[in-house]
């Protein structure tokens, strides 16, 4: 089962809410992520959070929808994603979930490191599908597609096969390594043996020069 998260960061598009809503069996709106949802025409199955920002989406909500998490300690996309989990959901996507502040755009992509093991948790916008590899990642798509591999720290026994330029069992950490490399034969691999390695599928063609 597939769920579908809508933080309370820069609005998704009309486009994008419909082809993620598609197939997805549950709809969680994190606390303001409510408001971003109604605006787009959709009423969320539940909306989670501290509810310190749903305003008055509020109202329009009914109210065995709502299941307010005080939690001081974990985020409303945290509380979300960890809502979804308990329903039995095997994938989360989350839309929504970048723009606004710095820090609460990489703290947003650290939920993926937190729950991508027990889960397919992705990060979708309009550019990327970001996800944690969990030992190792398919990666599908034309060729051309790009691709960039972020370690959150120091990743050992990087691989990948399929990508333009390639690399064997490398081992990154958090840098500029990595960025905007791009399929050549799909489906590609990412593999890694430790650490937590971030996989930016881009949702566009570019070729190299």
């Amino acid at each position: 089962m597939r769920a579908l998260v809508i933080a309370n960061g820069d609005p998704p598009s009309a486009a994008l809410l419909a082809e993620l809503r598609e197939g997805a069996a549950l709809v969680v709106a994190a606390d303001g992520g409510a408001r971003s949802a109604l605006a787009l025409g959709l009423m969320p199955d539940i909306v989670t959070g501290d509810l310190d920002s749903i305003g008055d989406a509020r109202e329009a909500i009914p109210a065995d929808r709502i299941r307010p998490n005080p939690d001081p300690n974990a985020t409303d996309l945290e509380k979300a994603v960890a809502l979804c989990l308990d329903e039995g959901c095997a994938a989360v996507d989350i839309i929504g979930g970048g723009g606004g502040r710095a820090d609460h755009a990489l703290a947003n992509l650290s939920v993926l490191v937190r729950f991508g093991r027990r889960a397919r948790v992705r990060m979708v916008d309009e550019r990327f599908a970001i996800e944690l590899v969990d030992g190792e990642a398919t990666v599908e798509g034309p060729a051309g597609t790009v691709v960039s591999l972020i370690a959150l720290g120091p990743c050992e026994g990087v691989t990948t096969r399929g990508l333009r330029w390639e690399l064997a069992g490398a081992a990154l950490e958090f840098s500029a390594y990595g960025v905007h490399n791009e399929i050549a034969a799909s489906p590609a691999t990412v593999s890694v043996r430790s650490g937590d390695l971030l996989l930016f599928l881009g949702r566009w063609v570019e070729h190299h020069g």
